[in-house]
């Protein structure tokens, strides 16, 4: 082989290995990202077993093909696993291992005992196109809500796997006899420009679409109470103003709850023990809202509700349940007594100050503990809903 035409094919497995590389440096930044580390592995893996091939003399070729098909097919099984798991689909190993040990066979059997380049070129790509097709039918099936980036990342991934599928096709029609007619034909140029194409755009919007799903998560938990999985206060504002500007939401009611006697809980029976009481509570009270509302731990012991579509009367009710379902679904404490609450409630007319709202369900909340606790009192209605 020529070192010209050597320098030329290299172009391709080097730039997937560093697209491999640089891939598994950013998953270092970004380790929940599974499926990045796989996609990384399988591309490198593609571009080491390429460059072999490459830089392989022509006479060791055939003896070298037994081995660098399986890296061949670890590297599409590891590209499509990351797929799959992006997806949250699978990607059948048990019948990827079945074709690759098929395919390991025919390898040995078309360069070990016969050489007959045509016949390892079909079994390899069939089974390649066989392992990367395997999860496209199933993403494209999924009934999941999925943003432009996803699409287009699903999308890229099926239309290499449909070209993966045919490229047998294309070996049955050029009928290659001698390597030297493989390395100058049309199939090799396909090829080696089809998978670096696939290697830039894959790669780059699995970094994309990694990158987006990092800051979201950044985001969720910068917004949400670590110890409940509710929102905190910094998440609360974040979504609350929104809704209270929009009038398809109105009416809006603002609930303000505090655990009764929880300093008590803390201090006879530990921190560890009272965790668990709060995350019970945060538990009640998602069950008893709708997924318009918005429940948010503001710190120690004390919950804002704020609920959609909802007057007085349907807060009172939202209220009500989360009393009566801390009492029955929560064990009592190891004194016997129930878990209880007291909560404010008040209505936030359009356009007025929500902070302001939360301040005077707030008021009403102190005004429940000090007339006994375990109850609701609903701003301007001078009525409280006693503990049943």
């Amino acid at each position: 082989m020529s070192s010209n035409l050597q320098l030329y094919l290299l172009v391709a497995p080097v730039c997937i290995t560093a697209l491999g590389a640089l891939m598994a440096f950013c998953w270092l930044a970004q380790r929940r990202s599974v499926f990045l580390l796989s996609t990384a592995c399988g591309l490198t893996l593609t571009g080491l077993a390429l460059g072999w091939q490459c830089l392989t003399p022509h006479g060791q070729l055939v003896r070298w093909a037994v081995y660098t098909g399986p890296i061949y097919l670890l590297g599409a099984w590891l590209c499509t696993w990351g797929v799959a798991q992006k997806f949250s689909v699978s990607s059948y190993p048990k019948f990827s291992a079945l074709v690759s040990i098929i395919v390991v066979a025919a390898l040995y059997e078309y360069s070990i005992v016969q050489d007959n380049i045509a016949a390892r070129v079909l079994w390899l790509n069939t089974g390649l196109g066989i392992i990367h097709f395997m999860p496209f039918p199933a993403i494209a099936l999924k009934k999941v809500r999925r943003d432009g980036l996803e699409k287009l990342l699903y999308r890229s991934y099926g239309a290499f796997a449909i070209y993966t599928v045919l490229r047998p096709v294309m070996v049955l029609f050029l009928g290659f006899t001698e390597l030297q007619d493989m390395l100058s034909s049309i199939y090799w140029l396909v090829t080696m420009l089809g998978s670096l194409l696939f290697s830039l755009v894959f790669s780059g919007l699995m970094l994309i679409v990694s990158m987006r799903d990092a800051m979201a998560t950044l985001r969720d938990e910068r917004n949400h109470d670590m110890l409940t999985g509710v929102l905190n206060r910094r998440g609360f504002w974040e979504f609350a103003d929104p809704l209270v500007r929009d009038r398809k939401a109105q009416p809006i009611s603002i609930v303000v709850a505090d655990l009764d006697h929880f300093k008590r809980v803390n201090d006879s029976w530990g921190h560890e023990y009272g965790d668990g009481v709060l995350k019970a509570v945060a538990e009640v009270v998602q069950a008893s809202v709708r997924g318009s509302d918005l429940v948010a731990r503001f710190g120690g012991e004390e919950f804002v509700l704020l609920l959609t579509h909802a007057d007085i009367e349907t807060a009172q009710g939202v209220a009500q349940r989360i009393r009566a379902g801390a009492v029955e679904i929560i064990a009592p404490l190891p004194d016997g007594q129930r878990v209880t609450l007291s909560m404010g409630i008040v209505v936030n007319t359009f356009g007025s100050d929500l902070r302001e709202a939360v301040m005077r369900a707030d008021q009403q909340l102190y005004k429940a503990k000090e007339r006994g606790r375990d109850q609701v009192v609903v701003h301007g209605a001078g009525g409280v809903a006693a503990a049943a």
